[in-house]
């Protein structure tokens, strides 16, 4: 059991032994934070044998919550420190179609692969995201051509994305992480030594409208999390970039004649700089660090819907995943994956330098990953409507290239977790 616990809402530090327990009876509602209908939340005197706590009306209880904002904790928030990621991006980015398909590779990834055993720290907390991966995985209509728009509907800016705290005469809005347990399973180096690796994992996801210049606002501060995260997901999303657009056309008109690639692209071109740039000011302002002073934590720009632009990238096997096996555990191959960012880089510089020129001007530790959540190019159907939009079959899904952030992550924010093939050979 830790000694303080942070809250992975509101970011209040407390003792763990301040823990509040979540009534049981169904006549203890009435909380004073969160609402008439919501159960109270209570500081126990009295424990069962086991531990648990036990509410005023004699029910046993098994739910816990923050002292400070009241909303309800997973046990492991107790036991194991927090790991903070942030996935930012502008709207239409393609980050929730990133998140689906990242947390359903690390699901059967880590395990089998990297020997870490990563799970739900509490399902109950992670619905809107096992949905996510229902829909674009586990289709009831895997087999048909189903627009993307119908698979994984665009996160809002409000709703069930965030918990609203009442505090006095004013509301704040938070931001809900999707929680996971990361802990090494015997097959792992550190697994005698589990309390250096073993995490919480907090995964941030805001609507992109949150991340525009002007939108910051002190009663939902949904995007403050970013002053916590440890590693920065940056979702760049180059047909959204009048330049890449017209490179695009050309490119695929020249190879092959197919015209009409546009369906691929983000209804609306976007400054995308802007959002990082926003980001940053932000967090400069909550963390009072200065204007020269550089992040600590990993920037990872990684270019989303690369099976639309990957032909403008100069390496063959693109989507060969940058990691092998020896002796039965996974590695990272480091030389792929910095090649790929060199030659990332130098795309981005030749089309949006402004992009690398945010990211190289406040972070010291860049990486460049291309990553596509679908795995091959979108098919174009027609609508009732009378539009052509992109639409995927659900069961030929086969993300590439999705996991790479967060394993960089893990190798930054978590030294021992993930190893690199040179290491692996070594031992």
């Amino acid at each position: 059991m830790l000694a303080k616990t942070c809250c992975p809402y509101c970011w209040e530090e407390f003792d763990t032994a301040d823990v509040l327990w979540v009534s049981a009876h169904e006549s203890l509602t009435g909380d004073p934070l969160l609402g008439p209908d919501k159960p109270l939340r209570f500081l126990p005197s009295v424990f069962t044998m086991s531990g648990e706590a036990v509410d005023l009306m004699g029910m046993v209880c098994r739910y816990l919550a923050c002292p400070h904002c009241h909303l309800s904790l997973p046990r492991v928030a107790l036991e194991m420190a927090p790991l903070y990621f942030s996935v930012l991006g502008t709207p239409a980015s393609g980050k929730s179609f990133y998140l689906a398909a990242l947390t359903w590779q690390l699901r059967r990834l880590l395990p089998t692969q990297f020997a870490l055993d990563f799970a739900d720290a509490e399902p109950a907390l992670n619905l809107a995201l096992a949905e996510y991966e229902q829909n674009l995985f586990l289709h009831p209509q895997g087999d048909r051509f189903i627009p993307l728009a119908n698979l994984i509907r665009k996160t809002e800016t409000v709703g069930a994305m965030y918990e609203s705290v009442n505090y006095g005469e004013h509301t704040v809005r938070y931001s809900k992480p999707f929680l996971f347990v990361l802990r090494p399973n015997p097959r792992h180096p550190a697994y005698t030594r589990a309390d250096e690796v073993q995490r919480m994992v907090c995964l941030y996801d805001n609507a992109g409208e949150h991340f525009l210049p002007g939108q910051d606002d002190p009663q939902a501060p949904v995007t403050w999390h970013l002053a916590r995260s440890q590693v920065w997901i940056y979702v760049f999303d180059m047909t959204a970039d009048p330049r890449f657009r017209t490179e695009l056309l050309k490119l695929y008109q020249r190879q092959n004649g197919q015209v009409g690639i546009d369906y691929v692209f983000s209804p609306r071109p976007e400054r995308q700089d802007l959002v990082l740039a926003e980001a940053v000011a932000r967090v400069r302002r909550l963390t009072q660090l200065s204007a020269s002073q550089m992040f600590d934590q990993l920037l990872v720009v990684a270019a989303s819907k690369a099976d639309v632009w990957y032909p403008l990238i100069r390496e063959d096997r693109l989507n060969e995943e940058p990691w092998g096996t020896v002796r039965g555990l996974g590695g990272l191959d480091s030389d792929r994956i910095v090649r790929r960012s060199q030659l990332l880089e130098q795309l981005l510089q030749q089309y949006c330098p402004e992009v690398v020129g945010a990211a190289r001007s406040n972070f010291s530790r860049v990486a460049f990953v291309p990553v596509s959540a679908l795995g091959r190019l979108p098919h174009p159907v027609r609508t009732g409507d009378g539009r052509i939009v992109p639409a995927v079959q659900p069961r030929s899904v086969q993300p590439w290239g999705v996991a790479v952030p967060f394993l960089l992550g893990l190798m930054h924010a978590l030294p021992g977790a993930v190893l690199s093939l040179r290491r692996i050979e070594k031992l």
